[in-house]
């Protein structure tokens, strides 16, 4: 399977209007339909712009269905020169592959034990009560497609016997969410007061 390529050119207007930013461009197409694109190169060509500034770009992932975009959006500035757009600071995903730490993760600690409680009392999920006791028998039944209670009440009972042991609990985790988006919040705030002194290029072909 090969790619074929096509090169092209894109240009923007420059900071001051005089002159223009080229962008060094291809995209390429492969026998499946597929098409990806990519960028080679920028120069800035405008002498008065170009002792003045220089090219960054910021890019921010989001959600986006495979079908309509790969979820990645890019956007080109002229900045000027003795300042930097800071880095994008993303959320950190969390991913646990064994059950014990989904649940450990996701379900505080009381939660944890009341459901452990309402299991012993109730023994069929049918009559379960507490909410975090159908919470956690959907986690049981989706990662490893078990809901019988005296299954799943030996794992709850070993959970908090070791509590202390897990690196990622939920209550770290909400702690760990505050501080994380002070953090965020702050190097966006950063972000934006490079980017009011920038100049956002508009490159078309």
């Amino acid at each position: 399977m090969s790619w074929d390529r096509f090169d092209y050119t894109e240009t923007s207007n420059c900071a001051c209007g005089k002159g223009k930013v080229t962008r060094h461009s291809y995209r390429e197409d492969d026998d499946w339909n597929r098409t990806r694109y990519g960028t080679y190169g920028m120069d800035i060509e405008c002498p008065e712009c170009k002792s003045k500034y220089h090219i960054e770009s910021i890019t921010r992932h989001y959600f986006c269905p495979s079908w309509k975009g790969d979820g990645v959006s890019v956007r080109t500035y002229l900045v000027p020169n003795g300042f930097t757009i800071p880095a994008v600071i993303s959320a950190r995903t969390f991913v646990f592959s064994k059950i014990d730490e989904r649940i450990v993760a996701e379900v505080p600690y009381d939660g944890i034990k009341a459901a452990l409680d309402d299991m012993v009392v109730n023994k069929y999920t049918t009559r379960l009560q507490s909410p975090y006791s159908r919470q956690i028998v959907q986690m049981f039944k989706k990662a490893l497609k078990k809901t019988r209670l005296s299954f799943i009440t030996p794992v709850l009972a070993e959970i908090l016997n070791n509590y202390d042991s897990y690196k990622w609990t939920f209550e770290k985790i909400s702690q760990f969410r505050i501080t994380e988006r002070e953090r965020i919040e702050s190097n966006e705030a950063k972000i934006a007061e490079v980017l009011k002194k920038s100049f956002e290029l508009n490159f078309q072909s």
